[in-house]
């Protein structure tokens, strides 16, 4: 048994694949000291982690600082949280050994905290993986899209940062990538192989493809409430950016009459006085346990966040994505190219045009549902993403802990 230091503060889409394997390494003999955000308790109940609280809303507002309009806002904000994650973790673990850590590649600080600590350490990857030269044109190319003064603006507060960084806490920070990619001795990504862009750009021995970490879905009771004789399509914009109403409405009038049955995941801060007349066909849930319902489903509406993408390929459902920020452009982009779906604007769009690409994908889901299946074919293990997962941690583990 080794003992393990295990760091995701989250938000979910980054959460939830690490709750398998964590749960796995658990039962396969491995002790989990397992940093999260408090709201991700009761997930992480059950799985056998020793569970620490990171405080979530210092890291929202140090991440938020400096806008979330491009790229290198978004970086600044990562550097920033460092203060509120690396102090905390240095502390607790001062007088503790750890054989070595996971942690996830965007949150948690993981190239410090390894920098610190100097023990093996694994990335994972909860988006697209990325090499330093597949960064190094994308950001090249953003600041293309940027005026000078943003550009300028935002190289000053990465400058400012870094050196603050490194000053206090005696590390290095070489350069964006390793704050936005955080890479590990071994970076352990949950994409299927063929969904992840310029797959053989990738050196196999420091990159390995699991697939999706989700657990089979068991029977909640909530599907009791759904009619299931006619086509089921989910609507969700995920945890973070399902606060967009006017986008809501639009749906609503879209597919008031159709003969289908449309499911919505509206979360916590919405109201359903928010909204406009909301149709009979509609069912309006804060929460929705969405692999037990893609399990039914026939088209789901979604922002292409990756972790919603894999779950939906699993459960061979067609998507209709409308992106809304981060990585959810280039996902509903590699959606699009690989025949898995499309793509609308949730700002341009009308409710004529959503209807009838609603129309339009629903008479030929059988031939997104078959790229689907080539997607998933070319998994050759029939084993889930979690169990491969920790196969590749544990062989890790052999390798690199004396």
């Amino acid at each position: 048994m080794a003992k393990v230091l295990f760091i995701n503060p989250g938000p979910s889409g980054h959460l939830n694949p690490a709750v398998a394997v964590s749960k796995t390494l658990v039962e396969r003999g491995e002790d989990v000291v397992f940093y999260a955000n408090a709201h991700y308790k009761e997930k992480l109940s059950g799985t056998g982690v020793e569970l620490r609280i990171i405080p979530s809303e210092p890291i929202v507002e140090a991440f938020t600082t400096y806008g979330m309009n491009h790229l290198f806002n978004v970086i600044n904000g990562l550097l920033k949280t460092t203060d509120i994650i690396l102090p905390q973790i240095l502390e607790d673990v001062q007088h503790e050994h750890y054989d070595y850590l996971i942690h996830d590649s965007m949150f948690g600080c993981g190239h410090l905290v390894s920098q610190k600590l100097n023990i093996p350490t694994i990335s994972t990857v909860t988006s697209f993986n990325q090499t330093t030269q597949m960064f190094d044109d994308f950001t090249k190319n953003l600041a293309t899209t940027l005026t000078q003064d943003e550009v300028d603006n935002a190289n000053a507060a990465f400058d400012e940062l870094k050196q603050h960084v490194e000053y206090t806490y005696n590390v290095d920070v070489p350069s964006r990538f390793e704050v936005m990619n955080n890479p590990g001795d071994l970076n352990l990504s949950y994409v299927m192989e063929k969904f992840q862009i310029d797959y053989a750009s990738f050196d196999s021995e420091r990159n390995y493809f699991a697939g999706p970490s989700v657990i089979q879905p068991q029977p909640s009771g909530f599907m009791d409430e759904i009619d299931r004789s006619r086509p089921i399509i989910y609507i969700s914009l995920g945890t973070i950016f399902n606060q967009n109403i006017a986008f809501f409405n639009k749906c609503f009038k879209a597919l008031k009459d159709l003969n289908v049955t449309v499911v919505v995941s509206i979360g916590n801060e919405n109201r359903l006085e928010d909204f406009e007349d909301i149709p009979d066909n509609f069912i309006i849930k804060a929460y929705v346990p969405q692999t037990e319902l893609l399990q039914y489903t026939s088209l789901f509406l979604t922002h292409a966040g990756m972790n919603s993408t894999n779950e939906s390929m699993m459960m061979g459902v067609p998507m209709l994505a409308f992106p809304q920020s981060a990585d959810q452009p280039v996902v509903a982009q590699q959606i699009e190219d690989l025949n898995l779906g499309q793509q609308l604007n949730a700002e341009t769009m009308t409710p004529e045009i959503l209807k009838q690409t609603v129309l339009d994908m629903l008479g030929n889901l059988e031939y997104y549902q078959h790229n689907i299946d080539q997607i998933r074919d070319t998994e050759t293990n029939q084993r889930p993403g979690y169990e491969l997962a920790v196969d590749r941690i544990l062989a890790f583990r052999d390798q690199n802990c004396k």
